[in-house]
């Protein structure tokens, strides 16, 4: 054996076994690897975009319809149940669930039932409804037909 053949086949030797190493290490990837996965077609709704939550729709029941506004008919301001109303002890049990319709614009209504009232104090008169404006703020504000009821608690 000449000088020259010698570090010839440490050369062949070492890139075979180069090769050979790479070709294993490719041929165990898996295929998902290399390409993207195909798109799948469904058939279902576009995803809602993240940070919006869609919630299913709430069917309000209407109370009251009427052609009168808050500012004119026998709708009266009560003072005492519009600070209750802001301190939360005289709101709608779900704000907007039962409505009013007074002359187009929709309003939260309740009455005196205990499924659309809260009202600790029991200063809800019956057979009356009473009209939410601004609830769950500083500026909340309470109307309902007839006499101003004198207050209970």
């Amino acid at each position: 054996m000449s000088k020259s053949f010698l570090p010839s086949m440490v050369v062949l030797i070492l890139s075979l076994t180069w090769t050979w190493s790479a070709e294993a290490e490719i041929s165990v990837t898996h295929p998902r690897h290399y390409a993207t996965p195909p798109k799948r077609v469904t058939t279902k709704p576009a995803a809602v975009p993240h940070g919006k939550v869609r919630l299913p729709p709430i069917k309000p029941g209407v109370l009251l319809r009427s052609d009168d506004t808050l500012g004119t008919g026998n709708w009266n301001l009560d003072q005492v149940l519009s600070e209750y109303c802001r301190e939360g002890k005289f709101v709608q049990k779900r704000d907007r669930r039962y409505t009013a319709v007074l002359n187009g614009r929709t309003y939260g209504a309740a009455t005196s039932s205990r499924a659309t009232l809260y009202d600790p104090r029991g200063v809800a008169a019956p057979d009356t409804v009473y009209v939410f404006r601004s609830q769950g703020t500083s500026r909340c504000r309470v109307y309902h037909r007839g006499q101003l009821q004198p207050p209970a608690g």
